[in-house]
């Protein structure tokens, strides 16, 4: 039995280090096992730190300081960013200043936008703003240093630019949340962006998915109570806590 759980364990870290994210219904059949003897599998190795339990699978561990490629964001959770994206372009209105920042899931708001009139958009993505672009939506982008993993603008150029803006909304993306620790992100730069643009704005929004639930990164910049989360369907019991710190907008 030791060696078929070593076995199994070695098959679900395998399929991590291919797809990144894997969910317990497609490691049913490649292991043979129930969906209850694989959470206990998923447990044992959360315990050793060779994983992280996300709603119904897991996730390679991310260092605190690691930040994946928006290349590599784009790929996942395509569905539930879409739908997310949706539901944070409703909350636009004409003629509002807005802030979107360079979050994966913010991106998917932008085809919707084109449905608002006399809108001007501020971000601090290089993607974002080529596509608000494409789409003739009236756009801004402060200068500041280029961050080649996630095409963020950010340093004290940008810090002094933004000082002098105010936003009817801004939309943020994170890179994990939690009731302890807020929302976080692994760069300090992009964490201080975030927070300044959350000072200046009338409402703040964050877009994420529920696969970033209890992940923690390196460097907090809000608290849960700072913000209105727009997520996909959480489970009873995580929506029940999180309900108790945070405004929580979910989608289906």
């Amino acid at each position: 039995m030791k060696v078929l759980t070593e076995e199994r364990q070695q098959i679900i870290l395998e399929q991590l280090k291919i797809h990144n994210i894997v969910k317990l219904h497609d490691l049913m059949p490649l292991t043979g096992a129930s969906e209850s003897t694989l959470r206990r599998d998923l447990q044992d190795l959360e315990n050793c730190h060779k994983l992280l339990r996300i709603h119904g699978g897991a996730q390679n561990v991310i260092s605190l300081h690691e930040e994946p490629a928006v290349s590599q964001k784009a790929t996942v959770h395509l569905d539930e960013k879409k739908a997310i994206g949706r539901a944070a372009a409703g909350q636009v209105r004409n003629q509002e200043v807005i802030f979107l920042d360079s979050g994966s899931t913010v991106q998917f708001m932008i085809p919707y936008l084109i449905e608002h009139k006399d809108l001007l958009v501020i971000t601090n993505s290089v993607d974002n703003a080529s596509m608000l672009a494409d789409y003739d939506i009236d756009t801004f982008l402060p200068g500041g240093k280029l961050k080649s993993s996630t095409k963020a603008l950010v340093g004290s150029t940008m810090v002094q630019t933004l000082e002098t803006y105010h936003f009817d909304k801004c939309f943020l993306g994170t890179n994990g949340f939690s009731i302890d620790s807020g929302y976080t992100t692994p760069d300090p730069e992009e964490s201080a962006i975030k927070h300044l643009v959350l000072q200046q704005s009338n409402q703040v929004f964050i877009l994420s998915d529920n696969s970033k639930y209890c992940q923690v990164s390196f460097s907090k910049f809000a608290d849960l109570k700072d913000a209105t989360l727009i997520t996909n369907e959480l489970p009873a019991k995580e929506s029940g806590l999180l309900n108790k710190k945070a405004k929580i907008m979910e989608v289906n």
